[in-house]
């Protein structure tokens, strides 16, 4: 899977640096941006954790190459 940060939504709580800092920094402006954007194995709960604390919701889960996303909230397999 694949994550994505919105930057036009991401207001920089920084919930997702603090959470899955492998995966998130913060920009010159004080904005999330994604490290890492294709997430395996055991950071999928970090960085699932940080998707649903966001609290402006700018983190999602989008599809990588042969694969499929419902809404964006949970990879597939996974309860969300």
């Amino acid at each position: 899977m694949r994550l994505r940060v919105d930057p036009v939504k991401c207001q920089g709580y920084a919930v997702c640096t603090e959470v899955a800092a492998r995966h998130f920094s913060l920009d010159d402006w004080g904005f999330a941006q994604a490290l890492v954007v294709d997430v395996i194995g055991a950071d999928v709960a970090a960085v699932s954790e940080a998707i649903a604390d966001c609290p402006v919701r700018a983190i999602r889960w989008i599809a990588g190459p042969g694969e499929s996303v419902g809404d964006g909230a949970a990879p597939p397999g996974t309860a969300g």
